[in-house]
Protein backbone atom coordinates (compact mmCIF):
# COMPACT_ATOMS: atom_id res chain seq x y z
CA UNK A 1 0.00 0.00 0.00
CA UNK A 2 2.70 2.46 0.91
CA UNK A 3 4.16 2.09 -2.57
CA UNK A 4 1.37 2.39 -4.71
CA UNK A 5 0.53 5.79 -2.46
CA UNK A 6 4.34 6.90 -2.70
CA UNK A 7 3.90 6.09 -6.61
CA UNK A 8 0.72 7.76 -7.07
CA UNK A 9 2.13 10.86 -5.21
CA UNK A 10 5.03 10.83 -7.63
CA UNK A 11 2.82 10.83 -10.40
CA UNK A 12 0.61 13.68 -9.51
CA UNK A 13 3.76 15.46 -8.26
CA UNK A 14 5.47 15.07 -11.86
CA UNK A 15 1.90 16.51 -13.19
CA UNK A 16 2.02 19.64 -11.10
CA UNK A 17 5.87 20.13 -11.33
CA UNK A 18 5.10 20.27 -15.56
CA UNK A 19 2.47 22.27 -14.92
CA UNK A 20 4.29 25.16 -12.76
CA UNK A 21 3.24 24.17 -9.39
CA UNK A 22 5.89 24.26 -7.59
CA UNK A 23 7.92 27.23 -9.67
CA UNK A 24 7.98 29.53 -6.88
CA UNK A 25 10.01 27.20 -4.52
CA UNK A 26 13.45 28.24 -4.22
CA UNK A 27 15.99 26.76 -6.55
CA UNK A 28 17.44 24.94 -3.20
CA UNK A 29 14.26 23.02 -2.23
CA UNK A 30 13.53 21.93 -5.66
CA UNK A 31 16.76 20.47 -5.87
CA UNK A 32 16.09 18.61 -2.99
CA UNK A 33 12.07 17.21 -4.28
CA UNK A 34 14.27 15.96 -7.65
CA UNK A 35 16.82 14.36 -5.11
CA UNK A 36 14.58 12.33 -3.29
CA UNK A 37 12.99 11.43 -6.41
CA UNK A 38 15.95 10.24 -7.34
CA UNK A 39 16.47 8.50 -4.18
CA UNK A 40 12.80 6.93 -3.93
CA UNK A 41 12.98 5.36 -7.51
CA UNK A 42 16.31 3.95 -7.16
CA UNK A 43 16.83 3.04 -3.25
CA UNK A 44 14.88 -0.13 -1.70
CA UNK A 45 12.76 0.83 1.68
CA UNK A 46 15.20 1.21 4.76
CA UNK A 47 15.65 3.88 7.16
CA UNK A 48 17.41 5.98 5.08
CA UNK A 49 14.03 5.91 2.40
CA UNK A 50 11.57 6.79 5.04
CA UNK A 51 13.21 10.28 5.77
CA UNK A 52 13.60 10.67 2.26
CA UNK A 53 9.77 9.53 1.49
CA UNK A 54 9.14 12.06 4.39
CA UNK A 55 11.17 15.19 3.29
CA UNK A 56 9.24 14.08 -0.38
CA UNK A 57 6.29 15.07 1.05
CA UNK A 58 6.75 17.86 3.34
CA UNK A 59 8.01 19.49 0.13
CA UNK A 60 5.06 18.42 -1.68
CA UNK A 61 2.63 20.21 0.57
CA UNK A 62 4.21 23.53 -0.83
CA UNK A 63 2.70 23.05 -3.76
CA UNK A 64 0.90 26.68 -5.64
CA UNK A 65 -2.80 24.61 -6.96
CA UNK A 66 -3.67 27.84 -8.11
CA UNK A 67 -1.36 28.36 -11.03
CA UNK A 68 -3.71 28.59 -14.03
CA UNK A 69 -1.80 25.82 -16.21
CA UNK A 70 -2.89 23.65 -13.36
CA UNK A 71 -5.85 20.71 -14.94
CA UNK A 72 -9.02 19.57 -13.00
CA UNK A 73 -7.61 16.74 -13.67
CA UNK A 74 -4.43 16.57 -11.95
CA UNK A 75 -5.86 18.49 -9.09
CA UNK A 76 -8.16 15.61 -8.74
CA UNK A 77 -4.83 13.13 -8.37
CA UNK A 78 -2.93 15.11 -6.31
CA UNK A 79 -5.98 15.24 -3.29
CA UNK A 80 -6.43 11.71 -3.83
CA UNK A 81 -2.43 11.32 -3.13
CA UNK A 82 -2.05 13.82 -0.77
CA UNK A 83 -5.21 12.17 1.27
CA UNK A 84 -3.59 8.21 0.94
CA UNK A 85 -1.34 10.57 3.76
CA UNK A 86 -4.19 12.08 5.70
CA UNK A 87 -2.97 15.48 4.41
CA UNK A 88 -5.41 17.65 2.26
CA UNK A 89 -3.47 19.94 0.22
CA UNK A 90 -5.41 22.96 1.84
CA UNK A 91 -3.99 22.38 5.43
CA UNK A 92 -1.05 24.15 4.23
CA UNK A 93 -0.89 27.49 5.55
CA UNK A 94 -0.07 29.62 2.50
CA UNK A 95 -2.70 27.69 -0.09
CA UNK A 96 -5.42 28.25 2.18
CA UNK A 97 -4.45 31.98 2.21
CA UNK A 98 -3.86 32.27 -1.64
CA UNK A 99 -7.49 30.41 -2.47
CA UNK A 100 -9.35 33.28 -0.23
Amino acid sequence: MKTSSYQMLVNAAGQLMQQHAFDHLSDEKLSRMHSCLLKMGHTPGDHEMTRVEAEFLNLCSEANLYVETTTTQSLHQWYAAMNCFGMLPIQNPGLAEEGE
